[in-house]
């Protein structure tokens, strides 16, 4: 029996953003829980030359970040590693979120729970200086549209 495990995703993951085609069934099992907020203050950023969304391991600091969470199987979670670069680019760990609306879009106030996430460790100090967002959209104000590479993926030392 597969063990599942539960991952928060706050970028190009995300339904409708660019990579939510990753959960797709050849990679594994990945069902929807529904929109979660971190417990804790985390900065997100858009950097590099493909306008990555980087949730920056330093807790304390930025917002309570919007994301969603997602119950999958050892399959998905290992295809995530790789489509993440894990753990040569970012690192998972997890960290607290709770679920403020579930999978059909009802407010609700779930438990806190310890859920696995992307962090990038190594980044540049002037990154915490970028405008921080609470809730990544590629398409959003920021004007900062994301752009796939699959020949360049953007070192911390590029950014």
């Amino acid at each position: 029996m597969a063990a599942f495990h539960r991952l928060f995703v706050y970028g190009t993951l995300k339904r409708g953003q660019p990579n939510a085609e990753q959960f797709g069934p050849k990679n594994g099992v990945a069902n929807y829980i529904g929109q979660a907020r971190t417990v804790q203050k985390w900065p997100l950023v858009i950097a590099s030359q493909c306008n990555i969304p980087y949730l920056l391991d330093r807790e304390g600091i930025g917002n309570n970040i919007i994301g969603e969470i997602y119950e999958v199987d050892d399959k998905m979670l290992q295809h995530c590693d790789v489509f993440e670069s894990c753990p040569q680019y970012y690192q998972r760990t997890t960290i607290q979120v709770q679920l403020i609306e579930d999978s059909a879009g009802s407010k609700v106030e779930g438990n806190i729970d310890d859920i696995f996430v992307y962090v990038l460790r190594d980044f540049k100090d002037f990154m915490l200086e970028l405008p921080q967002y609470e809730c990544y959209d590629s398409c959003g104000p920021h004007g900062l549209t994301y752009r796939s590479s699959t020949d360049d993926i953007s070192s911390p030392d590029e950014i």
